[in-house]
């Protein structure tokens, strides 16, 4: 494979890339940014997930389906974890083009909710927010899934492993995966070095045989720039979110997309019902917003939106503090779910597009507010 190298000067420093697989995607799938986080300096910004820069939803289902058919299962099912946040949304398209030519698939995430069943829990050293957990798994999720011999993790970009390995190590001594043999770590940009994937199966049980899926595949340095010293700003959302921990009725949205597992089977899903009530002429460009978690249901609504001939984009809010810099041209806000002045974040937002925001928590208010705000900012931006 031809050796590509590549650097990007971004606020926090310069990134230097050796790209040694399909490094001719490099434009494709990623730009680069500069974090608010004096853990990490540098952040890849993917081109093709949907969450921190706005994409077609078809272009996106369309990735989502190359990593699933690029995984080749030991079973005729699998369990598919996605990280949260940025990856929940990539975890579930991976998930369902799986159960679309397999017998099915069991999708879960992740998550920074406090839960009344927590399962596992886990650090990622490098992120704001640095702990996250599985909820434990629901009935039918979890009979599905004590079948299973693959076991799918999901990540956007993987560059030590070792949140994926403290991941997978939980998981596989749980009794519910005694049948998994096969481990399969996907992505959309693999940066391991040698040393690092093999510090990664080194921490994991010899008779579990792993695979590596990507698009793209390389290694790189940063060098950060010595006067570049961001801190996280006041209001920035760390710790885990208590807004369904203590709901009385009906399960949330987001609890019926992944929480707590969700089978996906080979039939045809039906349309987000929420597609019901979007009354909107063909000729308006719309942008689906989903929010933090809250990502696959409306993604599935902004696809179909499409498919009847809507323009329309996709993305989705973020917890994460990025400088508004490099690839990042512009930040919208909105309250996060928890009280106490939190905020969360909206980048590169699509001018002229009509927002849909959804939350997925029944707190209509945070959507309405997204797409105020939306419209507030590209309203002050437009030409007299």
């Amino acid at each position: 494979m031809p050796i590509t190298q590549h650097s990007a000067t971004i606020c926090a420093g310069t990134l230097e890339l050796t790209l040694h697989e399909q490094g001719e995607r490099l434009e494709e799938l990623l730009a680069f940014g500069s974090r608010l986080n004096p853990r990490r300096g540098y952040l890849f910004i993917s081109r093709v997930l949907g969450k921190h820069i706005p994409v077609r939803p078809s272009a996106m289902d369309s990735i989502h389906a190359e990593l699933a058919s690029a995984i080749q299962l030991l079973g005729s099912t699998a369990y598919v974890v996605g990280m949260a946040e940025t990856a929940v949304g990539l975890g579930a398209g991976v998930s369902r083009h799986l159960a679309a030519t397999h017998d099915d698939s069991v999708f879960h995430h992740t998550t920074r909710f406090t839960v009344a069943t927590p399962w596992i829990r886990i650090r990622e050293a490098h992120s704001h927010a640095d702990t996250m957990h599985l909820a434990r798994l629901g009935v039918e999720a979890q009979a599905a899934v004590s079948e299973v011999q693959d076991l799918v993790l999901v990540d956007d970009e993987i560059t030590t492993g070792r949140t994926l390995a403290q991941l997978a190590r939980a998981l596989m001594i749980q009794p519910e995966l005694a049948r998994v043999k096969r481990l399969h770590i996907v992505s959309l940009v693999s940066w391991l070095s040698p040393t690092a994937r093999q510090a990664l199966l080194d921490q994991l049980p010899e008779t579990l045989e792993v695979r590596f899926v990507q698009l793209m595949a390389g290694e790189f340095t940063f060098h950060p720039r010595p006067d570049f010293a961001p801190s996280l700003p006041d209001d920035v959302d760390t710790g885990f979110c208590q807004a369904i921990a203590h709901r009385q009725h009906r399960p949330l949205p987001i609890e019926n997309e992944g929480l707590y597992g969700k089978v996906m089977s080979s039939r045809q899903q039906p349309p987000p019902a929420m597609l019901e009530a979007i009354d909107i002429t063909p000729d308006v460009p719309v942008v689906v917003f989903g929010m933090g978690e809250y990502l696959d249901a409306p993604f599935r609504l902004a696809l179909q939106l499409e498919q009847r001939g809507q323009e329309v984009l996709f993305q989705s809010s973020t917890r994460s503090p990025i400088a508004v810099a490099d690839a990042v041209t512009s930040r919208i806000e909105h309250a996060a779910p928890d009280a106490g002045g939190k905020r969360h974040y909206l980048y590169n937002a699509p001018a002229r597009h009509l927002p849909l925001a959804f939350d997925g928590i029944g707190r209509i208010d945070l959507s309405r507010e997204l797409e105020a705000n939306h419209l507030q900012s590209f309203s002050r931006q437009a030409c007299p």
